[in-house]
């Protein structure tokens, strides 16, 4: 890909070309690689009925019972107005069930229900092979990676 520059001097216009080679911005390569990651994750997840963000739910309900709307929103990194739509989905499949409401104004926590803790169960050992295979791919110590992303996960939450 070529690129123009204009500089300007003295009200003289000079066009200096440039070669722009995508694949040299680290966030075009990491978007290109987390499109094919979540593809993957996606296909993968699909034959157990659930969408990335309905896995994610499932596991931090899993692992913080008691988790209120808003926390799940922000652990999963979507809008209390998505979550509420998802936890819908999550409802009328029965993966999932608001607890009784304990007072008025009082939030109501979701919990995950003994089919959506089924189908979770099954789910992880697809991610937990899709991990291994990653990590094979990547080379035996993948704690650099994690920490770069972590950097530039801290990084972005800046913006």
């Amino acid at each position: 890909m070529t690129a123009s520059l204009y500089q300007m001097t003295d009200t003289v216009v000079t066009v200096v070309h440039e070669e722009v080679e995508p694949e040299s911005f680290v966030e075009y390569r990491l978007i290109r690689v987390a499109d094919r990651l979540r593809r993957r994750f996606s296909d993968a997840l699909r034959p157990h009925g659930l969408t990335p963000g309905q896995f994610s739910v499932l596991a931090v309900l899993q692992a913080r019972p008691g988790v209120t709307a808003a926390d799940l929103a922000r652990a999963v990194l979507m809008t209390p107005q998505s979550m509420g739509t998802l936890i819908e989905q999550l409802e009328r499949a029965g993966l999932v069930h608001e607890r009784p409401r304990l007072g008025r104004g009082v939030p109501t926590p979701t919990e995950i229900s003994a089919a959506g803790q089924r189908v979770l169960a099954e789910a992880t050992v697809t991610v937990r092979d899709l991990d291994t295979q990653t990590r094979r791919a990547l080379g035996e110590d993948v704690t650099p990676l994690l920490q770069s992303l972590d950097r530039l996960t801290r990084y972005l939450d800046d913006f």
